[in-house]
Protein backbone atom coordinates (compact mmCIF):
# COMPACT_ATOMS: atom_id res chain seq x y z
CA UNK A 1 0.00 0.00 0.00
CA UNK A 2 2.50 2.61 -1.48
CA UNK A 3 1.29 6.11 -1.46
CA UNK A 4 4.05 8.29 -2.55
CA UNK A 5 2.01 11.29 -1.76
CA UNK A 6 2.79 13.92 -3.97
CA UNK A 7 5.09 12.39 -6.16
CA UNK A 8 3.61 8.94 -8.33
CA UNK A 9 1.77 5.92 -7.88
CA UNK A 10 3.81 2.93 -5.94
CA UNK A 11 2.87 1.21 -8.83
CA UNK A 12 3.73 3.71 -11.37
CA UNK A 13 7.61 4.21 -9.51
CA UNK A 14 8.33 0.20 -9.33
CA UNK A 15 7.25 0.12 -12.96
CA UNK A 16 10.07 2.67 -13.86
CA UNK A 17 12.56 1.28 -11.00
CA UNK A 18 12.17 -1.92 -12.81
CA UNK A 19 11.96 -3.42 -9.39
CA UNK A 20 10.84 -6.60 -11.05
CA UNK A 21 13.86 -7.27 -13.30
CA UNK A 22 16.90 -6.33 -10.41
CA UNK A 23 18.74 -9.28 -10.48
CA UNK A 24 21.22 -7.88 -7.66
CA UNK A 25 21.78 -5.01 -4.75
CA UNK A 26 23.46 -3.00 -7.64
CA UNK A 27 20.84 -3.44 -9.56
CA UNK A 28 18.17 -2.66 -6.70
CA UNK A 29 20.56 0.77 -5.54
CA UNK A 30 20.41 1.97 -9.44
CA UNK A 31 17.16 1.89 -9.17
CA UNK A 32 16.74 3.28 -5.36
CA UNK A 33 18.66 6.00 -5.85
CA UNK A 34 16.28 8.34 -7.84
CA UNK A 35 13.79 8.16 -5.14
CA UNK A 36 16.62 9.24 -2.49
CA UNK A 37 17.65 12.30 -5.13
CA UNK A 38 13.93 13.49 -5.60
CA UNK A 39 12.88 13.74 -1.85
CA UNK A 40 16.39 15.62 -1.37
CA UNK A 41 14.68 18.16 -4.54
CA UNK A 42 11.25 17.97 -2.52
CA UNK A 43 13.18 19.24 1.19
CA UNK A 44 15.18 21.59 -0.48
CA UNK A 45 12.16 23.01 -2.45
CA UNK A 46 10.23 23.52 0.85
CA UNK A 47 13.12 24.97 2.71
CA UNK A 48 13.45 27.91 -0.15
CA UNK A 49 9.69 28.32 -0.12
CA UNK A 50 9.89 28.32 3.96
CA UNK A 51 12.78 31.00 3.52
CA UNK A 52 11.07 33.11 0.84
CA UNK A 53 7.53 32.90 3.31
CA UNK A 54 9.79 34.23 6.41
CA UNK A 55 10.95 37.63 4.19
CA UNK A 56 7.19 37.87 2.83
CA UNK A 57 5.85 37.76 6.79
CA UNK A 58 3.63 34.89 5.91
CA UNK A 59 3.99 32.85 9.18
CA UNK A 60 0.57 30.63 7.29
CA UNK A 61 2.59 29.98 4.29
CA UNK A 62 5.95 29.21 5.97
CA UNK A 63 4.98 26.93 8.06
CA UNK A 64 3.14 25.10 5.34
CA UNK A 65 6.36 25.23 3.92
CA UNK A 66 8.60 23.75 6.77
CA UNK A 67 5.76 20.86 6.69
CA UNK A 68 6.98 19.97 2.44
CA UNK A 69 10.47 20.09 3.30
CA UNK A 70 10.47 17.91 6.19
CA UNK A 71 8.22 15.31 4.41
CA UNK A 72 11.20 15.31 2.04
CA UNK A 73 13.94 14.94 4.62
CA UNK A 74 11.97 12.07 6.57
CA UNK A 75 11.53 10.46 3.75
CA UNK A 76 15.27 9.42 2.87
CA UNK A 77 16.13 8.82 6.53
CA UNK A 78 17.39 5.29 5.61
CA UNK A 79 20.47 7.50 3.85
CA UNK A 80 20.59 10.82 6.03
CA UNK A 81 22.08 9.45 9.73
CA UNK A 82 23.74 6.63 7.89
CA UNK A 83 25.18 7.77 4.63
CA UNK A 84 25.61 11.28 5.13
CA UNK A 85 25.84 11.82 9.23
CA UNK A 86 27.11 15.35 8.85
CA UNK A 87 24.31 16.94 6.92
CA UNK A 88 22.08 15.13 9.37
CA UNK A 89 23.70 16.92 12.56
CA UNK A 90 22.88 20.27 10.74
CA UNK A 91 19.53 19.44 9.23
CA UNK A 92 17.71 17.66 11.99
CA UNK A 93 19.16 17.28 15.05
CA UNK A 94 16.79 16.20 18.23
CA UNK A 95 16.34 17.16 21.35
CA UNK A 96 18.88 19.49 21.58
CA UNK A 97 18.60 21.72 18.44
CA UNK A 98 20.81 24.54 17.81
CA UNK A 99 20.01 24.53 14.26
CA UNK A 100 18.26 22.64 11.68
CA UNK A 101 14.34 21.91 11.42
CA UNK A 102 13.83 21.38 15.11
CA UNK A 103 15.49 25.16 16.13
CA UNK A 104 13.04 26.50 13.44
CA UNK A 105 9.95 24.80 14.57
CA UNK A 106 9.16 25.95 17.88
CA UNK A 107 9.40 29.76 17.00
CA UNK A 108 7.97 29.24 13.19
CA UNK A 109 4.66 27.61 14.86
CA UNK A 110 4.38 30.14 17.50
CA UNK A 111 4.22 33.11 14.42
CA UNK A 112 7.52 34.26 15.43
CA UNK A 113 8.74 34.74 11.74
CA UNK A 114 11.69 37.40 12.98
CA UNK A 115 13.16 34.78 15.45
CA UNK A 116 13.87 32.11 12.27
CA UNK A 117 15.49 34.17 9.33
CA UNK A 118 18.70 33.18 10.57
CA UNK A 119 18.36 29.71 10.83
CA UNK A 120 15.87 29.18 7.90
CA UNK A 121 18.78 30.53 5.37
CA UNK A 122 21.26 27.81 7.41
CA UNK A 123 18.77 25.53 6.54
CA UNK A 124 18.41 26.00 2.92
CA UNK A 125 22.22 26.38 2.53
CA UNK A 126 22.95 22.92 4.32
CA UNK A 127 20.22 21.48 2.48
CA UNK A 128 21.03 22.50 -1.32
CA UNK A 129 24.72 21.43 -0.18
CA UNK A 130 23.47 17.85 0.90
CA UNK A 131 21.24 17.96 -2.32
CA UNK A 132 24.78 18.33 -4.62
CA UNK A 133 26.04 15.90 -2.48
CA UNK A 134 23.55 13.07 -2.98
CA UNK A 135 23.40 13.97 -6.40
CA UNK A 136 27.14 12.64 -6.88
CA UNK A 137 26.82 9.55 -4.16
CA UNK A 138 26.99 5.91 -4.91
CA UNK A 139 25.24 4.38 -2.11
CA UNK A 140 26.60 0.73 -0.54
CA UNK A 141 24.43 -1.96 -0.13
CA UNK A 142 25.66 -2.61 3.79
CA UNK A 143 25.36 1.31 4.20
CA UNK A 144 21.50 0.59 3.10
CA UNK A 145 20.59 -1.94 4.79
CA UNK A 146 22.12 -0.66 8.37
CA UNK A 147 20.06 2.66 7.58
CA UNK A 148 16.93 0.43 6.81
CA UNK A 149 16.85 -1.45 9.84
CA UNK A 150 17.72 1.11 12.13
CA UNK A 151 15.21 3.72 11.11
CA UNK A 152 12.92 0.29 11.28
CA UNK A 153 14.47 -0.28 15.16
CA UNK A 154 14.44 3.72 15.67
CA UNK A 155 10.13 4.00 14.73
CA UNK A 156 9.83 1.21 16.90
CA UNK A 157 11.72 1.80 20.07
CA UNK A 158 11.72 5.80 20.36
CA UNK A 159 8.82 8.05 17.24
CA UNK A 160 6.11 5.65 18.46
CA UNK A 161 5.96 7.36 21.41
CA UNK A 162 5.44 10.75 19.57
CA UNK A 163 6.82 14.10 20.14
CA UNK A 164 9.14 14.38 17.49
CA UNK A 165 7.53 17.42 16.02
CA UNK A 166 5.10 18.70 19.23
CA UNK A 167 5.30 22.37 17.84
CA UNK A 168 3.90 21.52 14.48
CA UNK A 169 1.82 18.57 15.45
CA UNK A 170 2.98 16.25 12.65
CA UNK A 171 4.92 13.57 14.26
CA UNK A 172 2.62 11.54 12.80
CA UNK A 173 3.51 12.49 9.61
CA UNK A 174 6.83 12.20 10.41
CA UNK A 175 6.62 8.47 10.76
CA UNK A 176 4.67 8.00 7.31
CA UNK A 177 7.37 9.43 5.82
CA UNK A 178 9.94 7.37 7.44
CA UNK A 179 8.31 4.33 6.70
CA UNK A 180 7.34 4.99 3.09
CA UNK A 181 10.91 5.81 2.74
CA UNK A 182 12.04 2.72 4.56
CA UNK A 183 9.57 0.87 2.10
CA UNK A 184 11.12 2.31 -0.82
CA UNK A 185 14.61 1.44 0.12
CA UNK A 186 13.40 -2.26 0.73
CA UNK A 187 11.80 -3.17 -1.69
CA UNK A 188 13.85 -1.79 -4.38
CA UNK A 189 17.38 -2.68 -3.36
CA UNK A 190 16.56 -5.76 -0.98
CA UNK A 191 13.55 -7.63 -1.63
CA UNK A 192 13.64 -9.35 -4.93
CA UNK A 193 17.35 -10.56 -3.90
CA UNK A 194 15.65 -12.07 -0.69
CA UNK A 195 13.64 -13.82 -2.43
CA UNK A 196 15.84 -16.23 -4.29
CA UNK A 197 17.23 -17.02 -1.22
CA UNK A 198 14.62 -17.29 1.27
CA UNK A 199 11.18 -16.36 -0.22
CA UNK A 200 9.63 -16.96 3.08
CA UNK A 201 11.26 -14.28 5.31
CA UNK A 202 10.86 -12.42 2.70
CA UNK A 203 6.95 -12.61 2.64
CA UNK A 204 7.42 -11.89 5.61
CA UNK A 205 9.37 -8.76 5.97
CA UNK A 206 7.24 -7.49 3.00
CA UNK A 207 4.24 -8.10 5.29
CA UNK A 208 5.26 -6.30 8.31
CA UNK A 209 5.98 -3.40 6.34
CA UNK A 210 2.69 -3.34 4.80
CA UNK A 211 1.55 -3.41 8.64
CA UNK A 212 3.36 -0.85 9.87
CA UNK A 213 2.33 1.38 6.95
CA UNK A 214 -1.27 0.89 7.61
CA UNK A 215 -0.23 1.88 11.49
CA UNK A 216 0.83 5.08 10.76
CA UNK A 217 -2.00 6.12 8.67
CA UNK A 218 -3.41 8.19 11.32
CA UNK A 219 -4.77 11.91 11.31
CA UNK A 220 -2.68 12.67 14.94
CA UNK A 221 -0.49 11.18 17.24
CA UNK A 222 -3.28 10.72 19.56
CA UNK A 223 -4.69 8.39 17.29
CA UNK A 224 -1.49 6.18 17.31
CA UNK A 225 -1.67 2.85 18.44
CA UNK A 226 1.66 3.70 19.85
CA UNK A 227 2.37 -0.48 21.86
CA UNK A 228 1.31 -1.89 18.12
CA UNK A 229 3.95 0.30 16.59
CA UNK A 230 6.84 0.16 18.61
CA UNK A 231 5.67 -4.10 18.36
CA UNK A 232 6.03 -3.99 14.69
CA UNK A 233 9.39 -1.41 14.56
CA UNK A 234 11.30 -3.65 16.67
CA UNK A 235 10.39 -6.92 14.90
CA UNK A 236 10.71 -5.67 11.48
CA UNK A 237 14.12 -4.26 12.71
CA UNK A 238 14.89 -7.98 13.67
CA UNK A 239 13.97 -9.53 10.40
CA UNK A 240 15.97 -7.45 8.75
CA UNK A 241 19.02 -8.53 10.97
CA UNK A 242 18.10 -12.17 10.65
CA UNK A 243 17.72 -11.48 6.58
CA UNK A 244 21.53 -9.41 6.78
CA UNK A 245 23.40 -12.87 5.90
CA UNK A 246 21.37 -14.05 3.28
CA UNK A 247 21.61 -10.93 2.08
CA UNK A 248 25.70 -11.67 2.32
CA UNK A 249 26.15 -8.52 4.22
CA UNK A 250 26.32 -7.64 8.12
CA UNK A 251 23.79 -7.34 10.25
CA UNK A 252 22.86 -4.23 11.53
CA UNK A 253 23.55 -2.95 14.91
CA UNK A 254 20.31 -1.34 16.17
CA UNK A 255 21.82 0.43 19.22
CA UNK A 256 24.37 3.02 19.83
CA UNK A 257 27.51 0.97 21.03
CA UNK A 258 28.87 3.76 23.18
CA UNK A 259 25.77 3.96 25.60
CA UNK A 260 24.63 0.00 24.74
CA UNK A 261 21.03 1.53 24.46
CA UNK A 262 19.13 3.09 21.40
CA UNK A 263 19.05 6.99 21.47
CA UNK A 264 16.17 9.19 20.11
CA UNK A 265 17.74 10.75 17.08
CA UNK A 266 15.27 13.03 15.97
Amino acid sequence: MWSFRGVISAAAFLALAGTAQAQSLGDGIKAFKPFVVEHAGKALAGAKELQSAVKAGDAKAAQAAWIKSRRGWEAIETVTAEVFPDFDRKVDPWPDAKQGYHAIEAALFAGKLNEVGTATDLLVANIGAFEKKVAKARFRSQALLNGVSKLAYEIGESKSKGGESPYAATSHIDMQENVEGLEACWKLVFESVLKKRDVKLANLIHDKIETLEKLVAVDDIKTLDQHAVHVGGEELAALMQEAAPKLRLKTAKLEDEDEGEAKDKK
